[in-house]
């Protein structure tokens, strides 16, 4: 009987060391991570060798190049960029001028005709391109001479702070018109002495996946559609004469960028990664990371190797 009991008290001892890491805040000290640079210098063309040892769940790396830097993990916001815009239209009936692009600081984000009129909106209009008179009905137009060029509305916002960019419609004429708009596309530019990546502010894809509203003035009726590609407006003859169709953006950020990213080379499933080799196509030094972690229930240890690559 005591010997029955003393296996039991071992089988109960060797469960609990077996749930040891599930124990919050439990460093669990036989955790460790390795890695080794082969040459800190190497040509261009030419892969950085690393010799990792143990067997963590997830394994990281970060190669120092624009975008991927472990520093810039948690950046989302950085001023000193310059906002451009670009987009496309096209019109199915004349009179064309009933379209205006919008933007501004103050809206409250509350999508409804009292809070569009109570803010301050600024036309950039004119400083766009649209079909005129002489144009082919029915074709898209790029919103600047050519379809690559941008608009720079940097001065139209103010740095760290939202701002709202909007689509306006104005009912003026008892005629059918239909405005597509396509291809939209903001950016944030930064100089290449910044070392970091531009960043999509807002794109095409976002027209109907809920980051736009539709406020009307006016006229009870659902005159905005959304495809997978662009954003339509359409008008009819039982419109009411004065009446204004919105459709406005989310709280965008004129400094907003996007965090640097990894590349994942080891995930929980795999075997152990013993060597990982990364080419270098452009000259320069870059700061490597490769982070490592082990994740259990409640319990997480994370190792970050740093390494300077010289590349010539």
């Amino acid at each position: 009987m005591k010997q029955k009991l003393f296996l039991s008290y071992i089988i109960v001892v060797l469960f609990l060391l077996s749930c040891k890491k599930d124990i919050p805040g439990n460093t669990f000290d036989t955790d460790f991570f390795y890695a080794q640079l082969a040459s800190s210098n190497i040509n261009i063309g030419d892969s950085a060798k690393f010799i990792l040892t143990e067997n963590p769940d997830i394994i990281t790396f970060y190669s120092g190049e624009i975008g991927h830097e472990y520093k810039n993990r948690n950046r989302t916001v950085l001023e000193g960029g310059s906002l451009k815009m670009k987009f496309q239209t096209r019109v199915t009936n004349l009179p064309a001028d009933t379209l205006d692009v919008m933007i501004s600081n103050d809206f409250s984000g509350i999508y409804d005709s009292t809070n569009v009129a109570n803010a301050h909106w600024t036309k950039l209009t004119d400083s766009f391109k649209f079909p005129d008179p002489a144009a082919t009905l029915g074709v898209f137009y790029p919103s600047g001479v050519t379809d690559g060029q941008f608009l720079d509305i940097t001065s139209f916002t103010t740095a760290g702070k939202p701002f709202y960019l909007a689509y306006k419609y104005d009912y003026k004429a008892p005629t059918n018109i239909i405005w597509s708009i396509a291809k939209l596309g903001m950016y944030n530019i930064f100089p290449s002495s910044f070392g970091v990546a531009n960043a999509t502010v807002i794109d095409s894809t976002q027209i109907n996946s809920g980051s736009f509203g539709a406020v009307q003035f006016n006229d009870p009726a659902a005159r905005w559609s959304t495809s997978s590609t662009y954003l339509k407006c359409t008008n009819s003859l039982v419109a009411p004469i004065g009446a204004q169709y919105w459709y406005i953006s989310r709280a965008l950020n004129s400094s907003a960028v996007a965090p640097d990213l990894p590349i994942i080379i080891k995930n929980i499933t795999e075997t152990p990664l013993k060597n990982f080799e990364y080419k270098y196509n452009k000259a320069g030094v870059y700061t490597a990371s490769i982070v490592a972690s082990y994740q259990r229930l409640n319990y997480e240890k994370t190792f970050v190797k740093e390494f300077i690559i010289i590349v010539q």
